[in-house]
């Protein structure tokens, strides 16, 4: 169960990213190589916790656990607010439109 909240937690991640590398006017791959590190950035500590977690007999690091989780949730929540703010907040005509 902790696998499928992480996976999903880290998919709402990438894809608040990607929504902000979409309104980059000037993209280039750098931009979205520094967008994808920064993922990775706030994805390894969740893998490793959660790794570490199910491999762990003893079941007390529900605060670690937790911790890494919040962490990632504010960032996937400022990540989505800001991409929806630069896809919606604009009054130019969208591409996507």
């Amino acid at each position: 169960m902790v696998y499928l909240i992480a996976f999903l937690s880290l998919a709402l991640l990438l894809m608040s990213l990607l929504l902000i590398y979409t309104r980059i006017h000037n993209q280039s791959p750098l931009k979205l190589f520094i967008l994808l590190f920064f993922f990775l950035c706030n994805a390894a500590p969740l893998i490793f916790i959660v790794y570490v977690n199910q491999l762990s007999s003893l079941k007390t690091d529900f605060i670690k656990l937790s911790t890494v989780f919040l962490i990632v949730w504010l960032v996937t929540a400022a990540a989505l607010f800001f991409g929806i703010l630069f896809r919606f907040g604009s009054g130019k005509e969208d591409q996507f439109n």
